[in-house]
């Protein structure tokens, strides 16, 4: 059963509750979770807009150490957002972000790697290669960023735009249709005044055949 969380609203790098901590442009939440897989832990984390967490530096890999010793009190491993990706031989982050820093504990080389996820140990800060199949997803970090914001969500800026310019063509469209009525009406008044101009009316054509007859 998913715990309730709460949306992030980003505003001036605020998170909304004291269960979202705020690092740079980031917000991180642990919650507690009863998962099954790394779909579903991306899935909990993603009703919060955020994914799992991926730690680009060690200044931030520092900051979740930290955390996890002064605020969450977790367990000795927590998942990290990390897959290996066998067709490309390297690990990535779920999120799409730069592998730009690791923190691997020493281990021997030969492991394989099929089907090899990422833990960080919060006793130390360290990293360690897990099965995807065993990892602790009873408790689940979660990190949202303004990033992250606007590469899931519909672009409110876009979304204004769309609406004032569709607002704006169906004016232009009602008024130019309101215009071509207003000239057919006018066109069919000046029409009929002009033909009753020069038609002379039933009464006019009598009183000529009259004078006519008197004049023969």
């Amino acid at each position: 059963m998913y715990a309730l969380v709460q949306m992030i609203i980003f505003g001036e790098h605020e998170c909304p509750s004291s269960s979202w901590i705020s690092f740079g442009s980031s917000c991180y939440a642990f919650l507690e979770a009863q998962l099954e897989s790394m779909d579903d832990a991306r899935e909990f984390c993603k009703a919060s807009r955020a994914d799992m967490i991926s730690i680009n530096n060690k200044e931030e890999n520092t900051f979740i150490l930290k955390a996890f010793q002064t605020h969450w009190h977790g367990p000795e491993y927590i998942s990290l957002g990390m897959f290996f990706d066998t067709d490309d031989d390297v690990f990535k982050w779920y999120d799409e972000s730069k592998v730009n820093f690791t923190n691997w504990m020493e281990e021997e080389s030969s492991n394989e790697l099929l089907d090899t996820c990422a833990t960080m140990q919060t006793t130390s800060g360290g990293w360690k290669k897990t099965s995807c199949e065993h990892l602790p997803l009873t408790e689940v970090l979660c990190e949202a960023t303004s990033a992250y914001d606007k590469k899931y969500l519909p672009d409110k800026t876009w979304t204004t735009v769309l609406v004032i310019t569709s607002t704006v063509i169906v004016s232009v469209s009602a008024a130019f249709l309101w215009f071509l009525y207003q000239r057919k009406v006018s066109s069919a008044t000046f029409m009929t005044q002009n033909f009753s101009r020069q038609v002379p009316c039933h009464d006019e054509l009598i009183l000529i055949d009259e004078e006519n007859e008197y004049t023969a």
